[in-house]
């Protein structure tokens, strides 16, 4: 006990007082970033989503509806075994045009770099 005596108040004082607390955020703020983030999420998803093929949806036709309202099915998911998380044809036509863009655009720099050494 006697050696924290001897140590420098600035050390002292470290040792002695309790942490501050740091207040936290109002409810109102915390809902509103969260809500944001969710929106965020959930639009990402959605983008993201539209070029794989782990969802499909595919349209009843009308009789179906019908049918089904007369049955009492809402809503059904199946499990099929052509799922897959491959890129759906038109991403992967769209990401190759992409790449060939890009190998395009860098051939020409190395080429004009080329030239001017």
């Amino acid at each position: 006990m006697i050696w924290f005596i001897h140590l420098p108040y600035h050390l002292l004082s470290f040792t002695t007082m309790p942490p501050k607390v740091v207040p936290t955020p109002p409810f109102f703020q915390r809902v509103v970033v969260g809500t944001l983030a969710v929106l965020a999420g959930a639009y990402v998803l959605k983008d993201a989503g539209k070029d794989l093929e782990f969802v499909k949806f595919e349209p009843h036709t009308p009789e179906e509806i019908e049918r089904r309202k007369r049955d009492g099915v809402h809503m059904t998911m199946k499990t099929l075994e052509t799922r897959s998380l491959n890129y759906t044809p038109e991403a992967q036509e769209r990401l190759r045009k992409l790449i060939e863009e890009k190998e395009q655009k860098e051939k020409k720099l190395q080429s004009e770099e080329k030239k001017e050494t």
